[in-house]
């Protein structure tokens, strides 16, 4: 064999390495993580439509969600962008905008669109949990206030890419 088929050979192998090293990455990336976009004003002014998210699937796979994660969740048959308020066990209520956990009003750490937002007092079931969007001056009529369990929720919210996409005008 000549010299140059000799170094030839090897390049060829290390084409084929990184091929399948690069696919196996993209797979592995594929499993854990996960691109959505914001459609919606629910979550103002914490996002916005057209903000791209990057999701962890994998977040909640040995803990347990906490109180102000913002994750997709399955609703239906959509995806909706939700922030986490009510954990299993505690006794909720939105009285003019205001969170209220076990009768308790709830300081939230995070910017939240007032409004007049009306939620009945209910207590979550063992293994529910409560979202609710940052926009609480939505209509009642136009919003979705979910309580999902751990199945539901796609993934946690980890990274937001403001506004790449613009949804079309309605």
């Amino acid at each position: 064999m000549s010299a140059q088929k000799a170094r030839e050979a090897p390049r060829s192998h290390r084409l084929v390495i990184a091929g399948v090293a690069l696919i196996a990455v993209l797979l592995v990336l594929r499993a854990h993580f996960q691109l959505t976009i914001v459609v919606g004003d629910s979550m103002l002014p914490t996002l916005k439509p057209g903000d791209v998210l990057l999701l962890d699937k994998r977040a909640y796979q040995n803990t347990e969600p906490r109180r102000g994660d913002i994750v997709v969740a399955r609703y239906g048959a959509q995806l909706i962008v939700k922030r986490i308020v009510g954990l299993p066990g505690e006794e909720l209520e939105v009285k003019m905008g205001t969170l209220y956990i076990d009768g308790t009003p709830h300081r939230e750490d995070y910017r939240t669109n007032e409004g007049l937002l009306e939620v009945v007092k209910g207590k979550l079931l063992d293994g529910d949990f409560a979202m609710l969007g940052d926009n609480r001056a939505i209509p009642a009529a136009w919003a979705v206030h979910p309580i999902l369990s751990k199945p539901d929720i796609v993934g946690k919210v980890i990274f937001t890419f403001a506004k790449i996409f613009r949804p079309p005008v309605r």
